[in-house]
């Protein structure tokens, strides 16, 4: 059965290790990193928090030649239609891990407010 991973770039630093067991397992995983060269939570729980902006920048990290260079077929998306352009029915068929690098815009503002509420309750 496919699954689907979905992450962020930092997680993917942290955790990446996943690749090389669905790799090794020939599973079938498709894992998506939304890429915004951060911490995204961090960052703008910051700027949310008017805290002070640090710690939360990350070095441009290409995941899909990362991946490649693993052995596992993956792609880097820009835009929106090269994310249309990926044929995921022929990546369902395969018994192997893929991995879609999916740059997004750094600014755009997450869905944080639950958890800034839960945050501020516990202090």
């Amino acid at each position: 059965m496919p699954v689907v991973a979905l992450t962020g770039d930092g997680s993917m630093l942290m955790n990446g290790q996943e690749l090389t067991v669905a790799l090794q397992h020939s599973l079938t995983v498709i894992f998506v990193v939304l890429n915004d060269r951060a911490l995204g939570t961090v960052k703008h729980g910051q700027r949310l928090a008017g805290a002070e902006p640090v710690g939360f920048a990350l070095p441009d990290v290409d995941f899909a030649a990362a991946a490649n260079a693993m052995g596992i077929e993956a792609c880097r998306v820009r835009t929106p239609a090269e994310l249309l352009e990926i044929d995921i029915n022929e990546i369902l068929q395969r018994r192997a891990p893929f991995l879609i690098d999916v740059l997004i815009d750094p600014e755009e503002v997450l869905p944080l407010g639950g958890r800034m509420k839960a945050l501020g309750a516990a202090k």
